[in-house]
């Protein structure tokens, strides 16, 4: 009899065990295939020109008399004794960052969400995903749209709702 439950007691824990790796599998296909979507869900576009032209634009725009300007003074990592400045325009739904030290200035970050600003000649928000497939010269596969460079130090995100564009995010880099 006591042999008869300890093989009960076995089968049973090597059915728990069984089922525990079962689950396991499981949940990394669903993870590798969740992984593969966020994939298909941006589209990174590498144009070293288009993102100089989009950076210019922004930094154009910046100087829009409608924004109203903070500013924060920071400490330089690199040069002791010596305090920089963080500038942020502030328009409704936009907001635009930029680092300046002594001899020159970057923006480094952006959010637009606005359509009363214009960020380019030719971009603007609510504008048509087609006309910005125009302007990139390249179908556009996703709602996440991402120009930027080779190393991505520098990146324009596009987010599109029904096709028509809703934010755009600029990520800088300043060392």
């Amino acid at each position: 009899m006591k042999h008869l439950l300890l093989n009960y007691v076995i089968f049973i824990v090597l059915l728990i065990s069984c089922k525990q790796n079962a689950e396991i599998n499981s949940t990394e296909k669903v993870s590798q295939k969740s992984i593969e979507e966020i994939n298909v869900l941006e589209q990174y576009i590498e144009n070293d020109l288009l993102l100089s032209n989009f950076e210019s634009d922004l930094s154009e725009l910046s100087k829009n008399p409608k924004f109203v300007l903070e500013k924060e003074l920071v400490k330089n990592r690199h040069v002791d004794n010596q305090i920089d400045t963080i500038k942020i325009f502030k328009f409704k739904e936009t907001n635009i960052q930029s680092y300046k030290a002594v001899s020159e200035e970057w923006i480094i970050e952006a959010k637009i969400m606005n359509s009363e600003l214009q960020f380019s000649e030719s971009v603007k928000i609510k504008m048509p995903k087609k006309a910005l497939e125009k302007i990139l010269k390249t179908k556009l596969n996703s709602d996440i749209v991402k120009v930027g460079n080779l190393e991505q130090t520098s990146v324009f995100i596009f987010k599109f709702k029904n096709d028509n564009l809703q934010e755009i995010i600029y990520e800088g880099y300043v060392d």
